[in-house]
């Protein structure tokens, strides 16, 4: 099963998308393994860029901007499962729906990951591309039928994972950031 082409499926096309990721059943600690983690090894590298195109950039600023922005997203995954599997219970009631939950989750994560990356290996800021990340509240709203929302369901937890997968990366960035620099 080919994950990167069913997130850029999701990514383009997100409600036939997740109709495609609804009909293949992924699991999501495969997903987790094959797709989130290479991409934050790629995201990792991807901040030593910057000795690249920056004559200000050091070594160790860009391992630090490399940990950071791993960690960032790996602890985001973990704290975003955790709230949206236990806090609707009308949403997520069974095995199925905790994966499909997480599934949905890690895709969206995926994207932003992406959109990070690219970020990151452009030599200026591009803020077009900042515009992009708020293009997971759109993804995530189309997953109401791949996480089984009825029509005129509740659909709070389709926000709550966009604001997660938006949110959290920030506000754990910030924090690391404030600790190395205490560090530093």
């Amino acid at each position: 099963m080919n994950y990167f082409k069913n997130i850029s499926y999701v990514a383009c096309f997100p409600r036939n998308g997740w109709a495609a990721v609804k009909h293949d059943e992924v699991q999501w600690r495969e997903v987790q393994s094959r797709v989130l983690y290479p991409m934050l090894a790629v995201l990792a590298l991807s901040a030593f860029m910057a000795l690249v195109y920056d004559v200000r950039a050091t070594l160790v600023g860009c391992i630090v901007a490399a940990v950071i922005d791993f960690a960032k997203y790996f602890f985001s995954f973990f704290i975003a499962s955790y709230v949206v599997t236990g806090y609707f219970p009308s949403v997520v009631k069974d095995k199925r729906s905790v994966n499909r939950a997480n599934v949905a989750t890690l895709y969206c994560m995926a994207v932003i990951v992406a959109l990070n990356i690219i970020d990151n290996l452009l030599p200026a800021s591009f803020p077009y591309l900042k515009i992009l990340y708020l293009y997971v509240f759109f993804m995530a709203w189309k997953a109401d039928r791949y996480l089984g929302i009825e029509e005129g369901g509740d659909k709070k937890i389709l926000i709550v994972i966009a604001a997660l997968v938006l949110l959290l990366p920030l506000a754990i960035s910030y924090l690391l950031g404030l600790i190395m620099n205490k560090i530093g």
